[in-house]
């Protein structure tokens, strides 16, 4: 598995810990920490052949932790025929303690499910660890081939371009930094964030952190960032956020949402219509819905992708701005 030079890629701490346990698993008599640090993705673009790797060490030691709290023992082992040398120690996850708990049974839908989970790493930088992972829940003797869903091709498209930067940095405790618009003056303002967490909600990408600059939690639209988000990697980690701040953020997000309601009219069996998943079922069915939203600007942005389709009944300034947008368009091509 070779890693993407430097700067195209990094590897996320999820793909790190599965191509670790993927290794150990597999290796036959172990790895020393020399050969996990040279050759797995997620560490050897770091590691110093001749140099210090003090601080990649540390890094396996975190990670040799994380994988015991999800239940997946790392053994430091010295061979028999090295006689308790302490340098020649290897570390292994042994087969015989990654089994299958024999409680634990899978339906056909779950297995597919995994199994779609294994094909979107196809192509991937672990698409032959995925390929293994796979297989061995299926010599289970469970067969996901009948089921319902297993004709069914994911796709993964990372509609925002600057994810896979803010979701390594959330792993990391990294700080980032980028240029943001803002949403009410149109403005562009360099804005300097602890990310803590990524979340989708309403169909908008958002990430939650501390601004440093307004020395308080905020929350920012993915889609309003207009540069490439800068990773500060030179300096410390940021230090973890007490989880009952986290959730506080997170709730008042939700309760900001639950109170910026869209009452639209979708014109039937459009395409509108299925994207905002209108219920057929309802006995009176007159494509009226409710539904919440963060920002008015993207949420009218959103609505004229659907011209002669959607209907904005409620509330009025986002009528509004919904038919200044259609007007500018007819304005710009006049």
């Amino acid at each position: 598995m070779a890693e993407t030079p430097a700067g195209k890629y990094k590897v996320s701490k999820p793909e790190r810990l599965f191509a670790l346990t993927c290794a150990l698993l597999y290796s036959k008599v172990g790895l020393s920490k020399h050969q996990i640090l040279s050759s797995i993705p997620g560490y050897m673009a770091e590691y110093k052949p001749n140099g210090s790797n003090a601080s990649l060490e540390r890094k396996f030691e975190r990670d040799k932790d994380t994988l015991r709290h999800n239940g997946i023992n790392v053994e430091a082992v010295i061979p028999p025929y090295e006689d308790e040398n302490n340098q020649a120690t290897v570390y292994v996850i042994r087969k015989e303690e990654f089994t299958w708990p024999k409680d634990i049974k899978l339906t056909a839908r779950q297995l597919a499910l995994l199994t779609l989970a294994s094909d979107a790493w196809a192509g991937g930088s672990l698409s032959t660890a995925a390929n293994k992972g796979i297989v061995k829940l299926r010599s289970m003797g469970v067969v996901g081939e009948d089921s319902d869903i297993s004709g069914v091709a994911p796709r993964i498209i990372e509609h925002e371009p600057n994810f896979r930067e803010i979701n390594n940095a959330i792993s990391d405790r990294r700080v980032v930094q980028f240029d943001y618009r803002n949403p009410n003056t149109g403005v562009i303002e360099t804005r300097t964030l602890q990310p803590w967490l990524l979340r989708q909600s309403e169909g908008m990408w958002l990430v939650l952190g501390f601004d440093v600059k307004n020395d308080q939690p905020r929350n920012f639209m993915l889609r309003r960032i207009v540069s490439r988000v800068s990773v500060g990697s030179n300096s410390a980690p940021f230090d973890a956020p007490d989880p009952s701040e986290v959730k506080k953020a997170t709730d008042e997000l939700e309760a900001f949402a639950d109170k910026q309601i869209a009452k639209l009219k979708v014109k039937p069996n459009s395409e509108a219509w299925f994207k905002y998943q209108v219920d057929t079922k309802q006995k009176k069915n007159d494509g009226v819905i409710a539904i919440r939203y963060y920002d008015k600007f993207v949420m009218a942005e959103q609505i004229r992708e659907y011209p002669g389709q959607v209907e904005v009944l409620e509330p009025k300034e986002l009528a509004d701005l919904v038919a200044e947008g259609y007007k500018q368009v007819v304005d710009d091509h006049g």
